[in-house]
């Protein structure tokens, strides 16, 4: 995989500095899911007169090209970008960083040239100075850091003199604290900011207000929203300082050369290319990219932090490569199935398939709607509608593979990624023989199910998502079980049935229960019809893994030769063809067969207008957690009472001789108590769906369905 990161940032490197490789477009991703238009502040400050203009642009690459967008420094960093950013869409940016540390922390860093000039100009001009610790906490306190936040932007020397502007920044809870501070002191000036962080304890709160009162002040002058507000960016006399050189080679200095400093560097060979040099071990600049853990000496051969360059190391131009490349599998090669984000990364075999400068941005197209092609039926068109302009990939595919890395990111920053698990090494091939036998699963079930009208019967990679009981805390689902039956489907591993109908019935106990909160599973109008669709679904997967030749433990049990004749006549006389063909296409047979018979005759009973019109009672007897032999027969028992109350039994005397034919044959195949339950539902559902089928074919002028007390009953009569 880190070959074809490796080769991927290569081809970024050949289209321009690696500072511009390095920018950060996922950003337009975010903002084409909004209402509103994303926009980039430019704080222009003046300095001969004194004075702050400001502007907006809206979102797009060239903007953030212009801007140098990279992301912001992570917070237990340097704060030295000049470009600051949302760290989540719904929020907007926050100039406090531009308005306090980043110039001080410039000059610190920044080797002696124009810029630092122009800085230093700048932090005389535009900033005061709290002064010493002691003097704003002269009774101990305050901040550990508390060098970071002594230096601040004197917005009432830039004309920020409103007393109301400052407390329409600050939090509700503070402002009656701040108007008795503006009642002794000016806003904003070096006496109002000590106060007011000698009263909040820390002077990282003083430098808050101070942003706070800048971004209110941009709101008000720009008359936008403050949500709109993603980006700031910083300028002196009209000019962008992120476009001076001196920015862009301290950036790059920042990110490569400090790796190759210190003890986390020496002579050595590189692990990725063999060249030898010198090779860093420091590789937390890396977001996605996890090598191994870096923080713990337990880690590192020998237990000292000199071992870890016995771990891994980088040359200086596979540790470029990578970042590069990094940064276009977040913008370029990011994806999603069911509700997981996953990295599409190509390995490729040989050089002739390499990405360049002129395809890179093609192989990105290709990779991601390949995947989607698998992952959705409109992704599936949407491939075949590309396909020509794609056929240059397409000739190529024996000589790449695809590794999907799944990530989740944390909580509690932008940069903190949880990498959930890595599929390697699937080969192209893999997911066309995936893909033919998924279209011909749903060809067949067009066939007995009737049209596909909204996808129901196409199993894409995504809707397995949701044929699983998946559950969900604040909206971050648990994957994992769906990430190892990718695993399983991609890689060719076999699946045990018995494991997965487990799963599957769980999943159909969220329908039947409406369990949606606590699963990833959302509410529908109808949750009977949701539950009869997972079923169907379910069995159509199970057809799908047999296809495949993955599925395990889905064997029948053998039947004497005269008993199997005897069978076949009474299923001649007394099931339809479309209800054999169904059964005969999932190879089901001995006790299975009599299950799924068994949960038809449920549905037919639960298509009666009596049970309709009182929540279908007869599910009741149906026990979704599992029931075992006994608790079979004496379904089966109960069913034949019903099909009597209600006046059916004349038309359904075969059907039910053939369910009891085939349990008492097989009693003993009877498998574990939830797939008995499972195949009871599945039959179930096969029945419903025909009731509601014929329903939906019977319309009103008007265009409603008709649904008249006989219905159902007109319906088994044709039966």
């Amino acid at each position: 995989m880190l070959e074809g990161i490796r080769a991927i940032g290569e081809a970024a490197l050949e289209r321009g500095p690696l500072v511009e490789a390095l920018i950060d477009t996922r950003i337009l991703e975010q903002q084409g899911q909004q209402k509103e238009r994303g926009l980039a502040v430019t704080l222009n400050v003046q300095i001969e007169p004194l004075a702050l203009h400001v502007d907006a642009r809206e979102l797009d690459e060239a903007t953030l090209a212009e801007i140098l967008w990279v992301g912001n420094a992570a917070s237990n960093n340097l704060q030295d970008r000049l470009t600051v950013g949302v760290t989540k869409w719904w929020k907007s940016a926050d100039p406090t960083y531009l308005a306090s540390q980043t110039v001080p922390n410039l000059l610190e860093a920044l080797l002696n040239g124009a810029l630092k000039t122009l800085l230093r100009r700048v932090k005389e001009a535009v900033y005061l100075d709290l002064g010493e610790k002691s003097e704003v906490f002269p009774e101990g306190g305050g901040d550990r850091q508390y060098e970071r936040y002594r230096q601040v932007w004197d917005l009432p020397k830039l004309g920020f003199s409103d007393p109301a502007l400052v407390l329409e920044a600050a939090p509700r809870p503070e402002r009656d604290k701040i108007k008795n501070l503006l009642e002794k002191q000016a806003p904003l000036t070096r006496g109002f900011l000590r106060s007011y962080a000698c009263q909040k304890g820390s002077a990282k709160a003083a430098c808050e207000l101070v942003g706070k009162t800048l971004k209110a002040w941009v709101v008000r002058r720009l008359d936008v929203g403050s949500s709109q507000i993603k980006l700031y960016t910083l300028a002196v006399e009209g000019e962008l300082l992120v476009r001076h050189p001196d920015y862009r080679a301290y950036i790059e200095r920042r990110l490569v050369d400090e790796a190759f400093e210190g003890f986390a560097s020496a002579e050595g060979a590189c692990h990725l290319c063999g060249a030898r040099g010198q090779v860093t071990a420091d590789t937390t600049r890396f977001k996605l990219l996890k090598f191994y853990i870096t923080d713990k000496l337990g880690f590192a051969s020998g237990l000292h932090k000199k071992g870890f360059l016995r771990n891994y190391t980088l040359c200086r131009g596979c540790y470029r490569a990578l970042l590069a490349g990094e940064r276009f599998m977040e913008n370029d090669l990011r994806t999603r199935l069911g509700r997981s984000t996953v990295y599409v990364i190509p390995t490729f075999h040989a050089p002739e398939a390499y990405p360049t400068a002129e395809t890179i941005a093609g192989w990105a197209c290709y990779l991601k709607d390949r995947l989607a092609a698998s992952d959705t039926l409109e992704g599936w068109h949407k491939f075949q509608q590309e396909l020509e302009g794609y056929q240059r990939f397409e000739e190529q595919k024996a000589l790449f593979v695809l590794n999907l890395l799944f990530a989740t990111k944390a909580t509690k920053g932008q940069a903190a990624v949880k990498i959930d698990k890595l599929l390697a090494d699937v080969p192209p091939s893999r997911l066309d023989r995936v893909d033919e036998v998924r279209n011909a699963v749903r060809d067949w079930a067009c066939e007995q199910l009737g049209e596909d009208a909204h996808g129901e019967w196409d199993l894409g990679l995504g809707k397995l998502f949701y044929l699983l009981p998946l559950r969900q805390r604040d909206r971050q689902a648990e994957t994992k079980p769906y990430l190892e039956l990718l695993d399983a489907l991609l890689t060719d591993r076999p699946v045990k049935v018995g494991a997965l109908i487990s799963q599957l019935l769980e999943t159909a106990c969220v329908h039947h229960f409406e369990r949606y909160e606590a699963h990833v599973q959302g509410r529908p109008q109808d949750p009977d019809r949701a539950l009869v669709l997972h079923m169907l679904q379910s069995q159509l997967f199970l057809r799908y893994l047999k296809e495949l030749g993955q599925l395990r433990g889905l064997e029948g049990g053998e039947i004497a030769t005269m008993a199997a004749e005897r069978l076949s006549e009474i299923e001649q006389t007394a099931l339809d063809e479309g209800l054999k063909s169904w059964m005969d296409g999932l190879e089901l047979a001995g006790a299975r067969r009599g299950l799924f018979l068994l949960g038809v005759l449920i549905g037919r009973i639960g298509s009666t207008p009596e049970q309709r019109g009182s929540g279908k009672p007869i599910l009741n007897k149906v026990h979704f957690q599992g029931m075992d032999r006994l608790k079979v027969m004496r379904l089966a028992n109960e069913v034949y009472e019903k099909l009597r109350q209600y006046k059916i039994a004349d038309y359904y005397e075969g059907l039910y001789a053939a369910m009891k034919a085939h349990l008492d044959r097989a009693l003993g195949e009877l498998g574990s108590p939830q797939e008995n339950v499972y195949w009871v539902l599945s039959g179930y559902a096969y029945a419903t769906w025909g009731a509601i089928r014929a329903g939906q074919l019977k319309r009103q002028p008007e265009g409603e369905v008709e649904a008249p007390e006989t219905e159902e009953r007109e319906v088994l009569r044709h039966e």
